[in-house]
């Protein structure tokens, strides 16, 4: 099957049968993709066609190499049935993790293993066209030293930071030049199908298909770096708003009186103190005061500007001043959340990025003002968890997107 281009692929074939039948191996290679191992009974649940046809299209796969047979399931009471999954080798996707100063790539096959080492570059995110250039040019390195055929990497997968209309494939803050979409200039570079998300609500997404929250169904992902996150999950589906920006609850003025100014222009917001930013902002301060602490002495021999795991690593060594900014940006970020709890009322909330390191001096001080902030019967079903996939979240984030959405422009033809 030609996977890289199905709608490319699909106008070539004649016949309703045909196109009927293309369309239903489609949909079989994405249940597969998305559920993993599954039997022929399975298969027909979730796609809600016989059991005589899925039986035909697994043989069709299997044949093509698109399919194989793994193991039995668990017996029902007669028989074990066969397990059907992808190939290892069926089809892999390229992860492309964004942050505002650096990218990293790293190459997944279509059972979501990590099969070529990450690589990272430094990368300047603004809206030059010589920003979008040298990003394109560590993509095609990274896609030639692969070893892959370029048929075989079928889909890219973004996750980066900004203000993203994932459908339109627009990020509105960053690569943001020439009048076309970002997804449009990729697609004019690469012949594999691009898929662009926020990087919160990607990290959210991994985090449910393959980490801490991959049991509930009314999930919230805040992740702390630079910025602040947030990714929401509703009945099992990632909320994206009407024009792709919902999450942006960083840029809320909660905190009229203060007089530091956010990124966004305002005063105020959520973001402009209880972010790595604003971590950054206090330790330096904190520098000035105290020459000889914890602090002072592990950023005299730090390589590079100061950073929020900087502060996160000295609270750990028992740095007085760091473990009050922590806790002061713990209040004041759970503050945050307890106005999401009372909105949306979670089954749980991931909390992750570099601040979310800091563990229970983090998590602490955000309890505390979840317990002051927030109706009780409203957070006694909310539990508050660290994320699990670490600094992986990134491009498992990207992943769980195209996992999302791949296949899905030619699945919207009637079978």
């Amino acid at each position: 099957m030609h996977l890289i281009h199905p709608q490319e692929a699909l106008s070539k074939i004649d016949g309703l049968v045909e196109v009927k039948n293309y369309l239903l191996k489609i949909r079989l290679i994405k249940n597969l993709y998305q559920k993993g191992a599954s039997t022929a009974n399975e298969i027909c649940g979730s796609m809600g066609i016989s059991l005589p046809t899925v039986n035909t299209l697994l043989m069709d796969l299997i044949r093509s190499g698109e399919v194989i047979k793994q193991g039995r399931a668990a017996s029902q009471g007669g028989r074990k049935p066969d397990l059907y999954r992808l190939a290892p080798d069926a089809f892999y996707v390229l992860a492309v993790d964004l942050s505002k100063f650096s990218v990293s790539l790293a190459l997944y096959n279509c059972q979501h293993t990590q099969v070529k080492d990450k690589v990272s570059h430094k990368l300047v995110l603004n809206n030059e066209a010589d920003t979008f250039e040298q990003l394109c040019l560590h993509l095609e390195t990274y896609i030639s030293t692969s070893g892959l055929s370029s048929q075989k990497i079928i889909a890219i997968g973004i996750s980066m930071p900004g203000l993203i209309d994932s459908k339109a494939g627009i990020n509105h803050t960053y690569l943001n030049f020439g009048g076309k979409s970002l997804q449009a200039h990729l697609e004019s570079r690469f012949p594999q199908a691009i898929f662009l998300e926020n990087d919160a609500r990607a990290m959210t997404l991994a985090e449910f298909k393959f980490g801490a929250a991959k049991y509930a169904q009314n999930v919230l992902g805040i992740f702390v770096g630079w910025g602040i996150g947030l990714g929401i999950i509703i009945d099992g589906k990632l909320y994206q708003g009407t024009s792709g920006f919902a999450g942006e609850f960083a840029h809320s003025p909660l905190f009229e009186s203060q007089e530091i100014n956010c990124t966004c222009g305002k005063k105020g917001c959520l973001e402009a103190i209880a972010s790595g930013t604003s971590i950054v902002r206090m330790a330096e301060e904190a520098l000035l005061l105290d020459k000889d602490s914890i602090l002072a002495r592990m950023a005299k021999s730090y390589k590079g500007p100061l950073d929020p795991n900087l502060v996160v690593q000295a609270a750990k060594e028992g740095d007085q001043r760091a473990i009050t900014i922590l806790s002061d940006v713990g209040l004041n970020l759970g503050r945050g959340i307890s106005m999401l709890i009372q909105l949306l009322n979670p089954e749980l909330i991931v909390l992750g990025g570099a601040v979310a390191e800091a563990n229970q001096y983090i998590l602490t001080p955000i309890q505390q003002a979840l317990n002051v902030y927030s109706m009780a019967k409203s957070r006694e079903k909310t539990q508050l968890a660290l994320y699990q996939l670490g600094n992986e979240v990134g491009l498992i984030g990207a992943i769980a997107v195209v996992t999302d959405n791949l296949f899905e422009e030619v699945l919207t033809k009637p079978c």
